[in-house]
């Protein structure tokens, strides 16, 4: 595979591509991607696999250690997206227990190729859920960037340097050409919202966090202790991505700490870098999380209190019915008014003509596949 051909997503055919666009262009909001993530997709759970030793027990150092990991998977200020799962049954080959790292999206299980693995001691748990790479992407996050990018050096410093250049040009060239999509509520905005001024909710931001379009990059090397596990998060998002080792590699990550799959060598140049971005600050024309493309990474953040602690809650105008006008002139509470912003749009035939149309749109596509697929 050429260097050059590592750019962005694989959709899984170009026709079901385009009727998904079509489709999705319909059911648009004009809240930016990058900030859609951040504010409305939680992050899936890592799966973290303990394997007791010989003894086929668990000392009480190691139980020490399970109840940190324990800790982190639960509520609280440092709450990482992860699940632990102890496999009594399975006896490892060390004195001690180790642990299995599993992406999100694969099921556990004994024959589940793991991200990393390691033995059970309180260095690796903490290294597992926390690094000073992942903490720089939170604070950058939330912050208001709209991409964080992960730069995994190639070691060659030509290499590393010339791929640094050509993304922070396009940094420059998104900042200077791109802009937030038009329709987007900010928070003052929505609090001067009329209630009669029935707006599409799913435009108006939930928090202060600030709107703007910003990148910035970080640098990790191929030999940094401290990046080791999350070194192995990022290498491992693709199968093949171990026959680059030779290569710089980047990772724009957004969100509450979603990825991209990577640029590599070559096909680290600003047009590349600004398409990813136009991406990030495009309006966000799918809204379901699992149809974007992305993994999420294991990091620990209070993604839910950042953005609820700034949360903008603005009450939706529905007139009032006959026979309650003493429930009308009640005051609004604040659930309602939450219940409100979750609720979509009210009926009306266009709409349905819109949903009947991209549902054939989408009916032909999947057809299309299917015959291309016999032929």
């Amino acid at each position: 595979m050429k260097l050059i051909e590592r750019m962005r997503f694989h959709p899984p055919g170009l026709i079901s591509f385009i009727f998904v666009v079509i489709f999705a262009a319909g059911l648009a909001c004009q809240v930016p991607v990058f900030r859609f993530a951040l504010e409305r997709w939680e992050a899936d759970s890592y799966t973290i696999i303990i394997v007791p030793g010989t003894g086929g027990k668990l000392s009480a150092a190691e139980e020490e250690v399970t109840a940190f990991l324990q800790s982190k998977g639960s509520t609280g200020s440092a709450t990482a997206n992860l699940n632990i799962r102890i496999d009594p049954e399975n006896v490892g080959e060390d004195v001690g227990a180790t642990l299995r790292l599993i992406y999100p999206s694969k099921l556990p299980g004994p024959d589940v190729p793991a991200i990393w693995s390691g033995a059970l001691i309180m260095k690796n748990a903490r290294a597992l859920v926390d690094s000073p790479a992942r903490r720089k992407i939170v604070t950058r996050l939330l912050n208001g960037e709209s991409a964080t990018w992960v730069l995994v050096e190639s070691g060659d410093k030509g290499k590393d340097d010339k791929a640094a250049s050509e993304i922070e040009k396009a940094f420059l060239k998104a900042k200077s050409e791109l802009k937030i999509p038009d329709g987007v509520l900010t928070v003052e905005e929505a609090q001067e919202v009329s209630q009669a001024d029935n707006r599409d909710q799913d435009d108006i931001l939930r928090s202060k966090i600030p709107l703007k379009i910003d990148f910035s990059l970080i640098q990790i090397s191929r030999d940094d202790p401290a990046e080791a596990i999350f070194r192995e998060m990022l290498l491992h998002m693709e199968d093949d991505l171990g026959e680059f080792t030779d290569e710089p590699m980047v990772f724009p990550v957004f969100g509450r700490g979603r990825a991209l799959e990577p640029l590599i060598g070559r096909g680290i140049n600003l047009e590349n870098v600004f398409e990813h971005t136009s991406y990030f600050c495009g309006a966000c024309s799918c809204e379901i999380k699992n149809q974007n493309p992305g993994v999420d990474l294991l990091i620990a953040a209070d993604w839910e209190t950042a953005v609820a602690g700034s949360e903008v809650i603005v009450e939706k105008y529905l007139p009032p019915l006959v026979g309650i006008g003493a429930l009308a002139a009640g005051s609004v509470t604040q659930e309602g008014a939450a219940a409100a912003i979750e609720s979509g749009p009210e009926f009306s035939f266009l709409g349905l003509w819109v949903a009947a149309g991209g549902g054939v749109l989408l009916a032909l596509g999947l057809g299309s596949i299917l015959i291309l697929r016999k032929n």
